[in-house]
């Protein structure tokens, strides 16, 4: 029985071509796992990609939202503002009228007291008016559709057509917008 015995070169061999095998399956797996993971990493970032996205586009629309739930509250406010400030307008009228008809009457001590604290009124009232950045239209020689509301033609030979003849009632600014147009006669 003489079998040969293998040479330790062989099984040196033999053992390196197993330990190759076992390398190149073992790269294989890896590079197989590296591929998924990259993959998996690519989907990933796509996906971050399209979350930043929505969440731009979401902050700018919650921007958008902001500024137009702030124009539409500075609306309402002045709406509010106007809507009071053309009531006050109103007892102001009135105010003036009462005022105006002390001219109407003799003049009395009794009266002179009267007037002078009703004047202190008045006062109050175009000074709060002025606090609220309401002016009167002071522009009343030549009728303006913007500023002015013609409520009758006069014909009038010493004026020219469109010149304004009589200011029924008077007219307000509210900061840069007309309040009240004042109603006019206007010459034809």
């Amino acid at each position: 029985m003489n079998q040969k015995q293998p040479d330790n070169k062989d099984i040196d061999i033999q053992d390196e071509g197993v330990q190759n095998q076992q390398d190149a399956a073992t790269l294989e797996a890896k590079n197989a796992d590296n591929n998924k993971l990259q993959g998996q990493l690519d989907a990933c970032k796509i996906e971050c990609e399209q979350w930043k996205d929505k969440f731009v586009q979401v902050s700018a629309d919650m921007q958008n939202y902001k500024r137009r739930v702030e124009k539409e509250q500075s609306m309402w406010t002045r709406r509010a503002q106007e809507d009071v400030l053309i009531k006050l307008l109103t007892i102001v009228d009135d105010f003036d009228r009462a005022l105006a008809e002390h001219e109407k009457h003799e003049r009395t001590p009794e009266l002179d007291t009267w007037l002078e604290g009703f004047e202190l009124i008045g006062k109050g009232l175009y000074k709060f008016l002025g606090n609220m950045n309401v002016v009167e239209i002071k522009q009343m020689k030549t009728f303006d559709p913007t500023l002015h509301e013609a409520i009758a033609q006069v014909d009038m030979p010493d004026k020219s057509e469109g010149d304004i003849v009589d200011v029924v009632q008077k007219g307000f600014m509210f900061g840069d917008e007309v309040l009240r147009p004042a109603k006019v006669t206007v010459a034809k």
